[in-house]
């Protein structure tokens, strides 16, 4: 019975489905794939129904990488702290332009005069006389020079604003790399699971002819060749089980990073027909590539130069501010008379105000010095981290770069094993009906099932590599690839 068993499972894997097609054109085994593809064409149309039914959230890879950015929460935190960085920015572009004006005004009680106002010596402050005086007072400071202070404020605030959108887009690149990952994930798990199903059918029919048989008064088949199907069969299901449960996680994944509320019913689109290969440049290109445009590099970059004209503004403390001061005061108490008297100074009736050049100088040198010192270090800290990111950023891009260069090989190398499995497993199945030994058929079905794994595998590998050294290199959210 063994025989007829591997005999149909053999069968079934050689009309399985093939992923890349020599020079040669069809042979044999691509012509009985067509038969395949046509059923599973046939399965597609009624998946297409039943999903306009139900209303299914199908979404291509470019989809879930537009949706991601917009909803990613990593995302929207790094454009709430660029809004701080805008703000800054404008309050150090106002302070240098516009000067300080302030205005005061007070109310509150005053005392009558008593006494002749002509006569200095009988004027006396009357408490029984009360009433109510307002002065107000109009302050205005203009910088007029501050050894840079102000002009490496506003630039440490452009500088920071600039860190700031670096950040958005490393985070887009990130976060576009996840999506990727977890959309290829999905695609190869629904990829192994065709496989186990065709595999389920193949049994199912070999159950069905072998009962047949044995109704049949068969003396090739018996009950124990039953029970083989059912250990099988149960293998079969236990792998299916697995990849159900990869798919149903993958989806799980995708929809939380989407942000689609988890009783939505979704699914992936993926129109790929075969698997695209990218033709890569020399490794110098893309290190040069990923100091240029990698988002954390111009980060810290820009970094570094905010920290520059913050040290720059913590120097000028060493130095006097100079700015034009000028200030308008009056008062007004209606219950008093006024005094003509300039050896008088009255505080409720009055008018005054002037300007004047101002020098301000804080002596306080140890603390100064001290903020200036701690402004040095983290400047030289973040020098420090700059020079070892760049010099991190080689050894990743080459990482990256021969993983692209391994996964690449692999799926050619699996390839062609899988072409040689196949071509293995027909010569297998044709010796199997002359000699009938089906110890080589098993060999060779057990080399091509593990083959058509190995082969999902590695174009899984190769794919996410390539959307790997895209993140690597700044490459973009997204670069069309599939």
């Amino acid at each position: 019975m063994i025989r007829i068993l591997v005999h149909i499972l053999a069968g079934s894997l050689i009309a399985g489905p093939v992923f890349a097609q020599g020079p040669g054109g069809l042979d044999e085994a691509d012509q009985a794939d067509q038969t395949v593809r046509a059923g599973r064409t046939a399965r597609t149309a009624r998946s297409a129904q039943d999903d306009q039914a139900t209303q299914v959230v199908r979404m291509t890879l470019e989809q879930c990488v537009d949706r991601a950015l917009r909803v990613s929460p990593d995302i929207e935190q790094a454009v709430i702290a660029v809004e701080g960085l805008e703000a800054r920015l404008s309050e150090a572009r106002f302070a240098g332009i516009t000067p300080r004006l302030q205005w005061t005004n007070i109310f509150g009680p005053a005392p009558g005069i008593e006494g002749d106002t002509e006569k200095i010596e009988t004027i006396r402050s009357d408490l029984t006389d009360l009433g109510v005086f307002s002065r107000t007072q109009i302050e205005l400071v203009q910088p007029l020079y501050t050894f840079g202070k102000l002009s490496n404020a506003k630039k440490a605030a452009e500088y920071g604003l600039e860190a700031g959108e670096a950040a958005v887009e490393s985070r887009k690149i990130d976060v576009a790399f996840q999506v990727k990952k977890l959309f290829y994930g999905l695609v190869l798990a629904r990829e192994l699971r065709d496989i186990i199903l065709e595999s389920e059918e193949k049994v199912q029919e070999a159950r069905d002819l072998v009962n047949e048989m044995i109704e049949e008064d068969s003396e090739d088949v018996g009950q124990n060749d039953l029970l083989k199907i059912d250990v099988f069969e149960f293998e079969v299901r236990q792998s299916r089980a697995r990849a159900e449960k990869s798919i149903e996680m993958g989806k799980a994944a995708l929809k939380a990073i989407l942000e689609i509320d988890r009783s939505s019913d979704f699914d992936i689109v993926h129109t790929a027909a075969g698997t695209e290969t990218a033709d890569l440049e020399e490794l110098d290109v893309y290190i040069e590539r990923a100091k240029n445009r990698r988002y954390d590099i111009r980060q810290l970059r820009a970094g570094v130069l905010a920290r520059r004209s913050l040290l720059k503004v913590a120097r000028s403390d060493f130095y006097p501010q100079i700015a034009l001061a000028g200030s308008l005061q009056w008062g007004i108490a209606p219950h008093r008379p006024e005094l003509d008297n300039p050896f008088l100074r009255d505080e409720f009736n009055f008018l005054r105000g002037g300007a004047v050049i101002t020098l301000r100088q804080d002596f306080n040198f140890g603390l100064t010095r001290a903020k200036y010192l701690a402004r040095k270090v983290e400047l030289e800290a973040l020098v420090s981290r700059e020079s070892q990111a760049i010099r991190a950023i080689a050894l990743q891009v080459e990482q990256t770069y021969r993983d692209v260069i391994e996964a690449r090989t692999n799926v050619d190398n699996s390839d062609r094993a899988l072409r040689s499995a196949r071509g293995w497993l027909t010569s297998a199945q044709l010796g199997f009906d002359v000699t009938g030994d089906s110890s080589e058929l098993l060999d060779a079905f057990t080399a091509h099932a593990k083959m058509q794994h190995a082969h999902r595998q590695s174009v899984y590998q190769y794919r996410v590599s390539l959307a790997e050294l895209d993140q690597v290199t700044g490459n973009g959210t997204f670069n069309g690839r599939r």
